[in-house]
């Protein structure tokens, strides 16, 4: 009775593990709805502006050392978090890249930046010809439902 109770756990566990995590942003996941997220993020990063059109929210806050805005996008049904744009301003890539190095380790070189697969989705870092440096976060589960959801 004992093995079977003890089967039934590892069991258990292991389809636990198996289900997807959400991409996490400094510590807050991804692929929850805006609310959640503004309610988890909001001490630590003031909710600048409300674009409901758009749907996206601006904050402000510290990311990777640098006072910065960023954006959350979310999808129109069901208002999830799916992705994150940072466009810190007059800040050196390498310094960027740097930090997001020593938080997610080595990183892809792809076209005009970098990638990491990191676990729950992706985060590029880009640098647009003259212009500043753009971080995106996209969370897996939430990409595809923004998808799903057109």
């Amino acid at each position: 009775m004992k093995s079977i109770a003890l089967s039934f756990f590892f069991i258990l566990c292991s389809f636990a593990s198996a289900q997807a995590q959400h991409l996490n942003f400094l510590g807050y996941d991804m692929g929850v709805t805006i609310d959640q997220f503004t309610k988890s993020i909001q001490q630590r990063f003031p909710l600048q502006k409300k674009i409901g059109g758009d749907r996206y929210f601006i904050f402000r806050g510290y990311v990777y050392g640098h006072d910065t805005y960023f954006k959350a996008e979310y999808t129109k049904k069901s208002r999830t978090v799916y992705k994150i744009t940072v466009t810190p301003k007059q800040v050196d890539q390498n310094a960027l890249a740097d930090s997001l190095i020593a938080h997610h380790g080595e990183a892809i070189e792809v076209q005009s930046g970098m990638r990491w697969n990191v676990e729950g989705g992706t985060i590029f870092l880009y640098v647009p010809q003259g212009y500043d440096p753009v971080l995106m976060y996209f969370d897996e589960e939430g990409v595809a439902k923004f998808r799903e959801e057109g």
